[in-house]
């Protein structure tokens, strides 16, 4: 049963065209991700299938037939709030009971994963998978999106399309699409490459017949050349059609986007740390705040130069205070004379607001103005590059605090959930840029595919301790040798008893030479 149809629907903003839909609906039962580069208008098309009210800069054309109980959960921007994963469940919770009961009901969701914890998103994808309620979802999470999502809406070129399939099914479909533009524009390139050298060919033979042969007066020459007039006038004719043709190509002829990986070019060498020192070493010591104990550090941690981290654990656990701690150099342990530390998150507020995003920007890089511009394309800002940054948005404050940050004169990056309010190719291209940075970083995620995507060293708060992989491999050692001396033990017994199976010897061989 369709619980949405739209036929056609513009919507502009002042003067300019914001998003056009063509022929899109939702289905009882579905569950549909919709995505997008930030700014495309996702919120707004779905604050209009929501019955919101717009201002009068919004101008919107064509209708929707809506057929359903829905219930619209915003996204909650305050993510430096502490119990914001927590407000963000109950507020899902109470869609969802609102909507039981409901015949045809559908869940709109403004990137519900945003303020959730990895064991929280576990949780609303169980939610979402057994439930029978249609769902529309805003999410640049890609692994929420390929769990719950059987559809997916994306916006292209300010239209919205509809994939019938998941999201991993889509991006496959993206890539095929690309590397079919890529091929399409090379074929388009050769023949427009072809028609130049036919024109050229033509132009040349062209100007022979305008030409007076050696030794023949001008008069005896045109007279020789009678005859093949025709031919000349068909070869003057043939040469401004292929010039016609090669303008209309050109004009057409327009190259795919194509993202580069960072390079990261000349970085500042005086913040470099001799790989043999270290950047930073933390004591053993508790982790208070607020009155009370968070966690343990229980063996020394250390973060080498050029070393990469990725800190995870529950909504709450003491992630951004111990982050904070390291900022502040409030922890007990050694700090490299040299280390400069670079801090972002969420609620960072600009100082700068007189200058313009690239004097502000430019003024504090350590890397080469490519490499700038790029984390700048990157993160969906070079078009505001002259903007003052009073007049950023938001969300284009929270990303040009973050370029400020990443370019910054650092060399330990603290990045507290840097990827919350990123869209998806941004998120991307953050991963390639940690992979590429050349000094340290810890950074907090809860963000699965993006921590899958770093392959880097990950640390763990649980059971109020700070679990690193040091930890983990002397914790899992430690194991491994208890069970290793219970086995020889159990060895020794079972080679005495003379009722014990050969197979039963083998195994406890077997699982010994394995622990050695």
């Amino acid at each position: 049963m369709e619980l949405i149809k739209i036929d056609y629907l513009q919507i502009d903003v002042a003067v300019a065209k914001l998003l056009t839909v063509s022929k899109l609906s939702i289905n009882s039962r579905q569950k549909i991700g919709l995505i997008g580069n930030n700014g495309s208008g996702k919120t707004t098309l779905m604050k209009i299938l929501a019955q919101e009210k717009f201002p009068d800069l919004f101008t919107i054309k064509g209708a929707v037939i809506n057929n359903c109980n829905f219930a619209y959960v915003p996204q909650l921007l305050d993510a430096g709030d502490k119990s914001g994963g927590q407000r963000e469940k109950l507020a899902l919770s109470r869609a969802v009971a609102k909507l039981k009961n409901m015949p045809n009901g559908l869940l709109l969701l403004d990137e519900p994963t945003s303020n959730l914890d990895i064991t929280q998103q576990q949780w609303l994808i169980k939610l979402i998978s057994k439930s029978k309620i249609a769902c529309l979802i805003i999410s640049h999470d890609q692994n929420f999106l390929n769990s719950v999502c059987d559809s997916v809406w994306y916006v292209q070129n300010k239209e919205v399309h509809n994939f019938s399939g998941t999201y991993e099914e889509f991006c496959s479909f993206s890539e095929d699409q690309q590397k079919r533009a890529e091929t399409t524009y090379e074929q388009k390139e050769k023949h427009l490459e072809q028609l130049k050298k036919s024109y050229n060919q033509h132009f040349n033979k062209a100007r022979t017949f305008s030409r007076n042969k050696k030794g023949l007066s001008s008069s005896d020459w045109r007279s020789k050349s009678m005859g093949k007039q025709k031919t000349a006038n068909n070869v003057i004719r043939a040469s401004k059609n292929l010039a016609s043709r090669i303008n209309k190509e050109k004009g057409e002829l327009k190259k795919p986007p194509v993202h580069h990986a960072i390079t990261l070019k000349n970085a500042i060498t005086d913040l470099s740390i001799s790989p043999k020192s270290k950047a930073l070493r933390i004591e053993q010591q508790p982790i208070n705040a607020y009155g009370q104990k968070l966690f343990n550090i229980t063996q020394e941690v250390n973060l080498a130069y050029g070393s990469k981290v990725v800190l995870t654990g529950q909504n709450g656990i003491g992630k951004t205070v111990f982050l904070k701690k390291i900022k502040n150099k409030q922890l007990t342990g050694f700090y490299n004379p040299k280390l400069k530390i670079g801090y972002f998150n969420q609620n960072i507020v600009a100082s700068q607001t007189d200058k313009t995003l690239l004097d502000s920007l430019f003024a504090t890089s350590i890397f080469d103005d490519s490499s700038t511009m790029q984390v700048l394309g990157d993160l969906h800002l070079r078009q505001y590059g002259e903007h003052k940054i009073s007049d950023l948005s938001g969300g284009q404050l929270v990303c040009f605090n973050l370029a400020k940050i990443l370019t910054g004169q650092y060399n330990l990056l603290l990045l507290d959930e840097p990827t919350n309010f990123l869209d998806i190719a941004s998120v991307n291209a953050l991963a390639e840029f940690v992979t590429v940075y050349p000094f340290a970083m810890i950074l907090v995620s809860h963000d699965q595919a993006f921590i899958k995507q770093l392959k880097i060293t990950k640390w763990h708060i649980k059971n109020s301790r700070l679990i690193t992989s040091t930890a983990q491999k002397k914790q899992s050692k430690k194991g491994n040798n208890n069970e290793l001396e219970l086995l020889k033990f159990k060895l020794d017994q079972l080679m005495l008893d003379s009722n014990a199976s050969i197979s039963e010897i083998k195994q406890v061989k077997a699982r010994i030479q394995e622990l050695q």
